[in-house]
């Protein structure tokens, strides 16, 4: 199974079992009455935020508090449930889809390692940039076809890759590394660039494309509020 088709499946599959979590452990109508009151006391309020009713509006909005508070104490429930798992799984897709890294200061023999397999590498640095081999058919000799310059695509066991160096550090604060190389894994490459993201999706945005619609169709098809 591609990577492409395992990311799809399992944000279809979460989504559905967070949908049906929520229609099991809330009441569609119990939400939809505390929606219709919300509603409600919010109209009653501008109409006297309108009149000048400083105490009807008063009034209105803490009775429009104590429905959030309701909505938000049915739904802690299923959310707290799902919680757990969708972090936990969040967690295992980042190990298994986050990339490969080696680190040719710490080990001068570091290898091309994923899903069990590993190639032989080498290092190469190129001015301010770096180029890298990977014997990808395993036969003892790197191609043109297995060298790769820093940012550049090439396709591997169902996935798009870019090499480009390990950052150390945290996040914002985080700085390239020397001598190292982190091959970031695309699942997949759309039609046009996208603003922030680029034509080339992680895991993490592929798992966002898909998950989102498939959400919000299985909410509906279900009657989650």
């Amino acid at each position: 199974m591609t990577p492409f088709l395992m990311i799809t499946l399992i944000s279809v599959g979460l989504s559905a079992m967070i949908s049906v979590t929520y229609r099991l452990l809330t009441k569609p109508s119990e939400i939809r009455k505390i929606k219709d009151d919300m509603k409600f006391y919010k109209e009653k309020m501008n109409e006297a935020k309108k009149a000048g009713d400083t105490a009807k509006m008063n009034e209105y909005a803490n009775e429009m508090l104590k429905c959030s508070q309701k909505q938000f104490r049915s739904s802690m429930k299923p959310m707290m449930a799902t919680m757990l798992i969708f972090f936990m799984l969040l967690g295992w897709l980042h190990n298994n889809f986050g990339g490969v890294s080696a680190d040719f200061t710490a080990d001068p023999e570091a290898k091309f390692a994923y899903a069990e397999i590993v190639h032989d590498m080498q290092y190469e640095t190129v001015g301010e940039s770096f180029r890298t081999r990977v014997d990808l058919n395993d036969d003892g000799v790197f191609s043109e076809d297995e060298t790769f310059d820093e940012g550049e695509i090439f396709t591997y066991n169902g996935a798009l890759w870019r090499p480009g160096r390990m950052m150390e550090g945290f996040y914002m604060f985080a700085q390239p590394k020397d001598n190292t190389v982190h091959f970031e894994m695309f699942i997949a490459q759309m039609p046009v660039e996208l603003p922030f993201i680029g034509s080339y999706l992680s895991w993490f945005w592929w798992y966002i494309f898909i998950s989102l619609p498939a959400t919000f169709i299985l909410r509906k098809v279900l009657g989650v509020e």
